[in-house]
């Protein structure tokens, strides 16, 4: 790859028209010298660029262009208000009425300075000017250079949608200056990757590899902040390979009847996103949503398993591109109103829609759209949104978790004078039973550091303002109510119980009886009786806290101030083991899932909260992240790693169950956890669950591993019956079950017994 001027590649050549020049510092004279050397028996050259380029490059570009003019010709320049609000029918009227006025005709060529909205406009003014004039794009935004300044496809927008109307048109000339990316802002350029990723992820696996490993180098040679060779030579070949696809794929298929569809996977859906929410969401994070739903859609139909569904969201979500709807946007969308934008897809062939299918990362189901349903859009799309989201559910030997500590030193630590007297009073009550150290400290710092087989326990009426250098260490919150000798019980509680015998709170899958956990559909915990939360608790084996029901909060802080005093409400009201659980909306809860850190951050306090259970999505964090947090190990906690499928992308006997379940297999013997997998599938038909049995007997032939395996829907009733450990049920008197299609545990009881199950 050459980057330097004036050598420049040629990418390839359209209708002997279309040559792309890449390379840095080309805004300077020699774009001029090429531009008044190339397009021959010009007497006007336009050009034309908004009000925020203007300050940045006009100056140079108009003082080169003149220096290069010969005697006659005319240089002419325009203009335009930035944003898709300039991509109209008024601009283009305005742009042909001033050509008129200048007594502009054939002889002219325009020049589009700018991004995709100027290219568009300005290649679609040349196709019908005089019935077609010559043009130019000098493409100043990473979408433009990857995406628009390509291929010869001209638009304007209409309230109906995006370039519903426009033609093909191909510039003369296409020049990529890379030193430009550098005044982009971070979302900019984050905006032009997602078509960068889009190609990769349909054509060509080493590019996506390199995107997946060099983000850092992209960067770089982008704020040309310590910028090496090598890091320029990555940003160019990224680019040049993107373009280049593109190129050959509309020089061979130029006016999309049929292989040029292939570039329009997650644009699709991505485009009626965008019609939307545009301006507030770009288009580059419009298609980034829709690469995943339609990968999701393959993956429903069985063309992919899930694992270049993962691969494909750890990528984006690498150069900052959402993948989830977060949920005030979410609310913004109704399933009707999508569906009716897509019809107007200039792609459609009849009643159906076409999509591009992945296959895996690198191909297609086809090299071009493929004809999908109305109905497998449609169950797609709905978990995404809010306004049509229907009620959906929760959802072979693995290596030993460490054993427990025995007779550990416990240090107790208030964190306030408030709470002295009753922490001392508390250590005069335990002292002989165990070892004991007491700690009173305002200042954190100044405590000792713990020894060996020494636990810390921090009293604190602020959740989460703990923070501790010792390895083993815990905060035990006090509610209002509980600043009294009433605390003692709790607090006696927590050490005796969940602290020192954390082994006896865990559930045995072993145990020749069925075990179940109830989730109460509530977001305040303080106010529910404790005669009427132990009603709902009748039977059950464990309780799940379900942080996602709680009312949203402001901010992370109000998030874990919020979240660790309900906690302490629950613990004043029930003694079960407790389930902490953040559900995301993609996987059948309410919590947003774009906000990965607060997710983070709770599921470590839950863990210092010395909850019994903690559910990670393994789909929803990292490989990173999930790594950080398993290398909490702390011990009263055990993982469940959980993976909800809402909309059926797999079958049981599809690859994609099997990659979930050896994912958190692999995940647990990394970190020598004896954790819980908790896979969630979907009953469209009674077979399914057939299917579910008999992956449950491949994987667990005994029926003794820490597997919860169901489905959701009232279809997949009975997989919740034949799942004997920690099955999710609900109980008749809660506002609503936390799934539909759950059963109460007298109803999963009475059946298991009616049919001999146990």
């Amino acid at each position: 790859m050459v980057v330097e001027v004036p050598k420049v590649e040629i990418i390839s050549v359209l209708n002997q028209s279309d040559v792309i020049h890449i390379g840095y510092n080309l805004i300077q004279d020699y774009i001029a010298q090429n531009i008044v050397s190339s397009i021959n028996n010009v007497s006007n050259y336009i050009v034309i660029t908004d009000s925020n380029l203007a300050p940045l490059y006009l100056e140079n570009l108009i003082s080169s262009l003149k220096h290069h003019l010969v005697h006659g010709q005319r240089l002419l320049v325009r203009t335009l208000a930035c944003g898709e609000k300039s991509k109209c029918r008024q601009a283009k009227t305005d742009i042909e009425d001033y050509l008129l006025s200048e007594s502009c005709t054939r002889d002219t060529c325009l020049v589009a300075l700018g991004g995709g909205v100027v290219g568009d406009l300005v290649g679609y003014v040349a196709s019908t000017f005089m019935r077609g004039i010559p043009y130019i794009q000098i493409p100043t935004t990473l979408l433009s250079m990857v995406d628009s300044s390509i291929g010869g496809k001209t638009a304007i927008d209409t309230p109906h949608g995006k370039n519903l109307i426009g033609t093909f048109w191909q510039p003369k000339r296409i020049y990529m200056d890379l030193s430009v990316l550098q005044t982009l802002p971070r979302r900019e350029i984050s905006n032009g990757m997602a078509e960068i990723i889009k190609t990769a992820a349909i054509s060509n696996k080493h590019l996506f590899d390199e995107l997946s490993r060099g983000k850092e180098s992209i960067y770089a040679a982008i704020s040309t902040t310590n910028c090496t060779d090598p890091d320029r030579q990555l940003l160019a070949k990224v680019i040049c390979t993107t373009a280049k696809f593109k190129a050959n794929v509309v020089t061979l298929d130029e006016r999309e009847g049929g292989l040029r569809g292939l570039l329009n996977f997650g644009h699709s859906i991505g485009h009626a996103l965008e019609a939307i929410l545009s301006p507030l969401w770009l288009h580059g994070e419009c298609v980034s949503i829709g690469m995943i739903m339609e990968a999701r859609l393959a993956c429903t139909l069985g063309h992919c398993t899930i694992e270049p569904i993962d691969k494909l969201i750890d990528c984006l979500k690498l150069y900052d591109l959402p993948t989830v709807l977060d949920i005030e946007t979410s609310n913004k969308l109704e399933l009707d109103q999508v569906m009716n934008i897509m019809k107007t897809d200039k792609k459609n062939k009849g009643a159906q829609k076409r999509i591009v299918l992945l296959s895996e990362i690198g191909n297609t189901v086809e090299k071009k759209a493929s004809d999908v349903s109305n109905h497998e859009i449609e169950n797609v799309l709905k978990p995404y949104l809010s306004k049509n989201r229907s009620e959906i559910p929760d959802d072979s030997t693995r290596l030993q978790q460490p054993s427990s500590i025995c007779s550990p030193s416990i240090n107790l630590i208030s964190s306030s004078t408030g709470l002295d007297q009753l922490t001392t009073k508390l250590y005069e009550i335990i002292k002989n039973k165990f070892q004991c150290v007491f700690t009173t400290s305002i200042e954190l710092d100044s405590i000792v550091q713990a020894q060996n087989n020494q636990v810390h326990i921090y009293f604190t009426t602020e959740p989460g303002s703990t923070r501790s250098a010792q390895d083993i260490w815990f905060e035990y919150v006090v509610t209002p109510n509980e600043m009294d000798y009433h605390f003692l019980n709790g607090a006696m509680t927590f050490i005796t119980d969940t602290i020192c015998n954390q082994e006896e709170r865990h559930i045995n899958p072993t145990s020749n009886v069925t075990t179940t956990f109830v989730t109460p559909t509530i977001s305040d915990y303080k106010s529910v009786l404790p005669v009427v939360l132990n009603q709902w608790l009748e039977l059950a084996n464990a309780v799940e806290f379900r942080v996602d029901l709680l009312t949203p909060q402001k901010n992370s802080k109000d998030w874990i101030v919020n979240t660790g005093k309900q906690l302490a409400y629950l613990r004043q009201k029930t003694n079960l083991p407790v389930i902490f659980t953040v559900r995301t909306v993609p996987q059948a809860g309410n919590f947003d899932p774009t906000l990965v850190s607060l997710y983070f951050d709770l599921l470590y306090w839950g863990h210092r909260w010395g909850c019994d259970y903690v559910d990670i999505e393994i789909s929803t964090l990292s490989s990173n992240q999930l790594d950080n947090i398993m290398s909490l190990g702390l011990f009263p906690t055990k993982v469940i790693a959980s993976y909800h499928d809402p909309v059926h992308m797999n079958s049981w006997s599809s690859p994609g169950m099997k990659y979930v379940y050896d994912k958190a297999d692999q995940l647990f013997r990394k970190h020598t956890h004896q954790g819980v997998i908790k896979i969630v599938g979907f009953a469209n038909t009674f077979y399914d669950n057939i299917e579910l049995e008999l992956f449950r007997h491949n994987i667990d032939p005994t029926n003794t591993q820490p597997l919860i395996l169901i489905n959701m829907g009232p279809r997949g009733r009975f997989s919740r019956i034949a799942n004997k450990f920690m099955s999710p049920a609900t109980y008749p008197s809660l506002p609503s079950a936390a799934a539909p299609g759950q059963l109460s545990i007298n109803q999963l009881l009475h059946i298991r017994d009616e049919l001999c199950m146990d």
